[in-house]
């Protein structure tokens, strides 16, 4: 019975170079980059043509698209929706492979597989030492901000590879998310487009201040003052903590005199009640989460409202209104 590593050197999938592979990989930039950076961006460019030409014999079907902008440390290959990364070595006599870390881990140079290749430049050959799944690679141990593979980590039966490029959606192979620009893309579809009131278009639970039915005490006092200032609210519901009472908040546009900035204020104000109830609080937070300003409300008070700022258009920001253990936070774009 063959070791896994011996059945690899029994069948190795072989590719021979050619002059023109040759002449290629020496029109790739690398002239900037410092001696030992050159060789092993000459080393990936071999291994990544040897590649290409090995796919096209396999895989005609499906269009691909290389990548060197990372060629002094690895090689990247779109084939279809799938992105491989390739890393070669002149040998894997010591069946070791040290992959950068940030190759594996962050979101915008993650790949669905990566593959090892062997460049022996004398011998014009390149040898496909294996493939792996991105996601079968994230358990192995990590030293001094590289992942310590084995050639066992890559599988020597590349017929599973192209396999699953055919078969397999991407979606199957999970590749690491940027969690921050996800929360950043969720946060702008989520939020309120304040700009669009401008243009007397209100997002969905606001209404204009006329269609709020407030008490008449609180509708003259939310309708003083105002001249090209815009209004609208919307009912939050704090729950059985707060006896089931119903807030409003009313938020204020005006334009200014300063460029493209807007003057908003944020006020809390009670729905069907003479007053708000007690340490009900509301207040401005950044995009980030930081809170700016904060306001409390008293025994007996009508309302309460945050110290007017500006914004220009794009800007996020949070307000949120908590008591008693309920909290109900809205987010907003200028």
């Amino acid at each position: 019975m063959f070791t896994q590593s011996e059945f690899r050197l029994l069948i190795p999938e072989e590719i021979t170079l050619s002059e023109l592979d040759y002449a290629l990989v020496q029109t790739w930039p690398a002239g900037n980059l410092p001696e030992a950076d050159q060789w092993q961006a000459y080393l990936n460019g071999l291994g990544l043509v040897a590649f290409e030409n090995w796919l096209g014999d396999r895989l005609p079907e499906k269009r691909r698209q290389r990548d060197l902008t990372y060629l002094s440390q690895v090689a990247y290959v779109t084939i279809g929706d799938f992105k491989v990364c390739l890393l070669a070595q002149s040998d894997y006599l010591d069946e070791q492979v040290l992959w950068p870390q940030e190759y594996l881990e962050q979101p915008e140079l993650a790949a669905h597989f990566y593959g090892i290749v062997e460049v022996d430049e004398e011998a014009e050959t390149v040898i496909l030492r294996g493939i792996s799944r991105g996601d079968r690679l994230q358990t192995a141990p990590k030293r001094d901000g590289h992942y310590c593979l084995s050639l066992d980590h890559f599988d020597a039966e590349l017929n599973h590879f192209l396999a699953d490029c055919r078969y397999l959606s991407p979606a199957a192979i999970p590749l690491p998310v940027n969690v921050f620009a996800e929360l950043k893309a969720q946060v702008t579809e989520t939020a309120t487009k304040l700009g669009n009131w401008f243009n007397n278009v209100l997002d969905q639970g606001w209404q204009a201040l006329d269609q709020l039915m407030l008490p008449e005490a609180q509708l003259a006092f939310a309708t003083r003052n105002l001249s090209e200032d815009i209004q609208a609210g919307k009912l939050l519901d704090l729950g059985l903590s707060l006896g089931n009472e119903q807030v409003v908040l009313l938020v204020t546009l005006a334009p200014t005199d300063e460029d493209d900035k807007v003057r908003i204020q944020a006020r809390l104000l009670p729905f069907e009640a003479e007053y708000l109830p007690a340490n009900l609080s509301i207040s401005l937070k950044s995009k980030s989460g930081k809170v700016l300003q904060t306001i409390t409300s008293r025994q007996q008070d009508s309302y309460i409202q945050l110290k007017p700022f500006k914004g220009v258009p794009g800007k996020v920001f949070q307000v949120e209104v908590s008591g008693d253990g309920c909290t109900v936070n809205e987010t907003f774009e200028i």
